[in-house]
Parts: C-alpha cells; structure tokens; sequence
C-alpha cells in the first residue's frame, strides 16, 4: 500500500513506540475530517477501556505529516 492509498483510508492507524501508544483516525465526513482516539498500551486490558478522544483533524491528504509532527506516530503498516 502507498502513501495516497494509506491517507485515502476510512480508518488510519498510527503508532509511536516511544510511549507505547497507538492513535486512530476515522474519518467524520468532508466537514469534520477525522477523528483522532489515542490507546495507552498500559489501560488497552482494562474491561471499560476505550482510549482518549484527542480531537478532530480536516481532511486534507496529509495525515501522515500531521501525526509525525504532533505525535512522532508513524503509520502502522497492514500485512
């Protein structure tokens, strides 16, 4: 998968190892872009765990950028 077929994706996600944590953006709508949900590798087993809702993001084709300069998370490759 390219680049432009990752960022054309309903449901992205990203993860920075560094803090063990893993960030999901799904896609709102054109008006709102993406949402973007954060998961802490230390709470992930816990029952009503269901990671933290950091904000929204437009949707403007360059959420790799976005999240290596907000959140040093890189894009988690599909297998």
């Amino acid at each position: 998968m390219d680049i432009q077929e990752f960022e054309n994706k309903a449901v992205q996600t990203y993860r920075y190892d560094g803090d063990l944590i893993t960030y999901v953006l799904e896609y709102i709508d054109a008006e709102n872009g993406y949402s973007i949900r954060s998961y802490d590798d230390r709470f992930i087993n816990l029952s009503d765990y269901d990671g933290d809702f950091i904000g929204t993001t437009p949707d403007n084709g360059n959420n790799i950028a976005m999240m290596a300069w907000e959140y040093n998370a890189v894009p988690v490759r599909e297998i």
